[in-house]
């Protein structure tokens, strides 16, 4: 049977809902085989992920999503590692922590001046305080209906609690995932309006991320002739699960077959 593998997943960690071992009952019961945590900035779940998936009988990968920026524009870089990762990589991952504790602060004091007081507590002892953490705390204040309308009212951009964020270079991120063994892989090229794809080859990433559900399956086999042309010998593929309303459920979005079986043969996984 060939194998399934879904290497794009977030759990509580991050902006989950799950919990990393939810996750992995989950994968089972959709029958995944391969599985990668790319939770955002941390590698914090991949322990309890990692622990569960062996249990299960699922290959489980140890994984992070970083937004960094290249030539202006922001990217998301997913990258992947036989090993939690130490050395450059973990010193971005812990700046990026640190950063993301002090962001929310400020975006907590913005909402404040505007009137909006908050549990802090559930924002800022999550271990990866996000936007998405406040707006559902202000949805759980019954600020705002729901979360989307938390972000269009308050947190976007040019919105009262929006604060910028510190984003690393794309080549620094993609550089110290190699030096520590690691591949990296462009997430969802569909979302962006112009994915600077030559500079990031230039930059030595692996891959770009062909399975996602914002690519429709034209857009799916485009994305596989565009990383050929690149000369890029490696694709990924994964679901994005968050465990969100609208998340489509466990196993709809897969990579499979030989694209998993190169990309675990790179890896050494």
């Amino acid at each position: 049977m060939a194998l399934r593998g879904d290497l794009q997943l977030h759990s509580t960690a991050s902006d989950g809902l799950w919990q990393p071992e939810a996750l992995v009952q989950g994968l089972k019961a959709a029958g995944v085989q391969v599985a990668a945590l790319t939770d955002h900035d941390t590698c914090l779940g991949v322990p309890a992920f990692a622990a569960s998936a062996a249990r299960a009988g699922i290959v489980a990968i140890c994984g992070a999503e970083i937004a960094a920026e290249q030539d202006g524009a922001e990217v998301h870089l997913l990258s992947y590692f036989h090993a939690l990762p130490t050395g450059p990589y973990r010193d971005i991952l812990d700046r990026l922590s640190d950063e993301r504790h002090g962001r929310a602060a400020k975006m907590l004091i913005q909402l404040r001046r505007v009137g909006i007081s908050l549990d802090e507590t559930q924002v800022l002892a999550q271990s990866q305080p996000g936007r998405p953490h406040v707006a559902r705390a202000l949805v759980a204040a019954g600020v705002v209906p729901d979360v989307p309308e938390a972000f269009e009212r308050l947190l976007n951009p040019g919105r009262p609690g929006y604060v910028p964020r510190f984003r690393p270079a794309a080549k620094d991120v993609i550089v110290a995932a190699r030096e520590q063994g690691g591949l990296t892989s462009l997430a969802h090229p569909c979302r962006y309006e112009h994915a600077p794809l030559e500079e990031l080859t230039r930059a030595g990433i692996d891959a770009m991320e062909v399975v996602h559900p914002s690519a429709s399956p034209a857009q799916t086999e485009m994305l596989r002739r565009t990383t050929r042309d690149l000369g890029l010998r490696l694709v990924t593929g994964g679901s994005d699960f968050h465990a969100k309303s609208d998340d489509a459920p466990l196993g709809t979005y897969v990579l499979t077959g030989d694209d998993v079986e190169r990309f675990l043969l790179r890896l050494g996984a």
